[in-house]
């Protein structure tokens, strides 16, 4: 955190041109509320309910480098005369952005302008404007020779281009390409284009996976066996003799520098709803402002990533990343852990051919203090909570309309619940239903006056799942289920093994913490959690597993070393925060309909988590503890 804080500072101190696409986002939401038929046409008209426009391309990439904290930005770039041009002057302006080498054109040019409208969140298709432009000799002789007389004021050059028909034409690309050459050493030169990633050969490459495997396979003649990213950044690399920056989306970013190093940043897990719109042009303006103070590319790959992930949190708008949200981000952010592995089992590793997954398991000796989550870890009396919660976050999302809304959106509807209850397994429930609530508002089925607080949804789910659990509880009190019925297969044996050798024994759950107690209690097995049982208190900022978890590195003697801390659960939250304080982390695949066996639906959740082995069930310890070669 100190170093993040360290490099922003740095950051009051740069200067940096921009020269490339000028573009205007003009954002529409529709609603059929106050909807009519025109008399003048009979066809039915849309309704505006609210509108606003931003600066995008060049101009977007310019913003967010004063929003990160860059002292002078210079655009360059051209624009129409026009109401639009004189609109994203006025934008870039009042974010701080010179825009004295802004060039106009009066005629053949109309400033790039993308219409964007939204209907119950899904964007319709777009109206352009611009695509017919052509640009002056003049107009792009001038740009070069303004950004020539400025060279030796910055630090870095960012080059952007994602117009077809922009100016980024032969004679441009022929003056940008010399300017670059007798200036390399005075500045960085980084490029981010879509179309025109092999013209300028001194500078940086920034681009996307996408466009870096086309690129490998037009050049290799459509091969197809390129093996992982590694591969792919070595041979760009190679290709252009050049430090090399390729985005990876949701799992973060890869570079090269001039030795051919390679650097990783993982992706980060974000559990809300996203947009990814402007995450590259976030992305790119935290790099090169660390690149520009001299910092690692290292760092810099790092505050690209903060950036971005910033960005995509701010939903139909480009998501201009401020310096706050770029620390809070960076304070404890919640890792995406081997994606490659998650997504392929085919390149997974069983030990001595059993059902157990070894991913970066150390040897270590007997724990010292073990960690266990409750639902699905220990105790099955929750299962099934999954369509409980999505039955509930449909009918809280549509309302009276859920029997009447198109299919196509009922699906969105469905995929957007489903991705979220997947993101947020394991962790406090109040949490989810915070999400629940964003969900609501974004969609607009439900008027805004008729939106209940994260508190009351919490209730309508819970009195559901109390519910189905009761339901089970009183099965048992009666005898009709015993306590195998309830609990995941070897979990008491496992916990009666721990006792007896004087383990330190947590129980920590998402769950309502006097629900997790009772729970406990009724089935009989509270008393082997010698270190305590916590649940949630409906504190959104104090998860009770990352409370655990801070108390006992707190608390930790001397002679326990962090890996002798186990965490075994069927979450990813447990397995994110034992990750960041070097516990031991056990992933349970576990079946909990069955009480034993694979569910393969948990495996790349627990992996991307950062569980560093996974066991089917507790019944498997023993066969696990010869790997470690520890006895229980």
């Amino acid at each position: 955190m100190d170093d993040i804080n360290n490099l922003i500072e740095k950051f009051q101190n740069t200067s940096i041109a921009v020269i490339g696409d000028l573009c205007l986002d003009m954002y529409y939401f529709l609603t059929d509320n106050k909807s009519e038929i025109s008399v003048e046409t009979g066809l039915g008209t849309h309704s505006v309910s609210s509108f606003k426009h931003e600066a995008g391309g060049a101009g977007n990439v310019a913003i967010n480098l004063k929003t990160l904290g860059a002292s002078r930005i210079d655009i360059y770039g051209v624009i129409g005369e026009d109401f639009f041009g004189n609109t994203l002057k006025t934008i870039l302006k009042e974010s701080g952005v010179n825009c004295k080498y802004i060039q106009s054109q009066k005629s053949d040019w109309n400033t790039h302008v993308y219409h964007k409208v939204y209907k119950n969140s899904i964007e319709e298709p777009r109206f352009d404007i611009g695509n017919f432009n052509r640009a002056n000799s003049h107009i792009t002789e001038s740009l070069l020779n303004d950004l020539e007389s400025n060279i030796d004021s910055y630090q870095a050059v960012i080059i952007n281009e994602q117009i077809i028909h922009g100016y980024h034409n032969e004679f441009f690309q022929a003056g940008l390409s010399k300017l670059i050459e007798n200036n390399e050493d005075k500045c960085l030169w980084i490029s981010d284009c879509r179309h025109l990633n092999n013209v300028y050969d001194r500078s940086i490459r920034k681009l996307n996976i996408h466009e870096a495997v086309d690129l490998y396979r037009n050049v290799n003649k459509n091969d197809k066996t390129l093996k992982d990213n590694n591969t792919l950044v070595k041979w760009l690399h190679s290709y252009w003799k050049k430090p090399v920056v390729v985005t990876l989306g949701e799992e973060g970013a890869i570079a090269v520098n001039q030795d051919g190093e390679i650097f990783k940043e993982p992706g980060i897990n974000l559990i809300g709803q996203i947009d990814t719109v402007g995450a590259g042009d976030a992305f790119l303006s935290g790099l090169t402002l660390s690149l520009a103070t001299g910092s690692s590319l290292k760092e810099s790959l790092h505050m690209g990533n903060l950036s971005a992930n910033v960005s995509v949190t701010k939903l139909f708008e480009t998501g201009h990343p401020t310096t706050e949200e770029v620390l809070k981000m960076g304070a404890s952010p919640d890792y995406r852990y081997n994606p490659e592995l998650a997504k392929d089992s085919r390149n997974a590793e069983y030990f001595k051919n059993t059902a157990i997954e070894l991913i970066n398991l150390k040897k270590t000796s007997l724990p010292k203090v073990v960690i266990f989550d409750h639902d699905g870890t220990i105790s099955t009396l929750r299962q099934g909570w999954e369509p409980i919660m999505k039955e509930t976050s449909m009918q809280a999302v549509l309302g009276s309309s859920i029997n009447t809304v198109s299919m196509e959106e009922l699906d969105k509807i469905d995929t957007e619940v489903t991705e979220m209850i997947e993101k947020t397994t394991g962790i406090q429930t109040i949490i989810q239903m915070h999400h629940l609530r964003d969900m609501v508002i974004s969609f607009g089925y439900i008027s805004v006056n008729k939106v209940l607080t994260p508190f009351e949804y919490k209730n309508i789910y819970n009195e559901k799942l109390l519910e189905m659990v009761s339901g089970r509880v009183e099965l048992f009190m009666k005898g009709l289920l015993n306590l195998n019925d309830v609990t995941m297969k070897g979990a008491l044996q496992f916990l009666e093994s721990l006792k007896e050798k004087n383990v330190l024994i947590y129980l920590a759950s998402g769950t309502d913490q006097e629900d997790v107690r009772r729970e406990a209690s009724v089935l009989g097995y509270d008393t082997y959690f010698n270190g305590g049982i916590f649940g949630s208190v409906g504190n959104v900022s104090r998860d009770p597993k990352r409370v655990v978890i801070e108390n006992i590195v707190k608390d930790l003697p001397s002679d326990i070393k962090p890996e002798e801390c186990y965490v075994f659960g069927d979450g990813p939250v447990e397995m994110r925060e034992a990750a960041k304080r070097g516990f031991t982390r056990i992933g349970l695949v576990s079946d909990e309909k069955q009480r034993f066996g694979i569910n393969p639906e948990k495996r790349s959740r627990l992996i991307l988590g950062g569980a560093q082995a996974l066991i089917p069930d507790f019944s498997w310890v023993p066969v696990l503890s010869e790997y470690l070669e520890w006895e229980v």
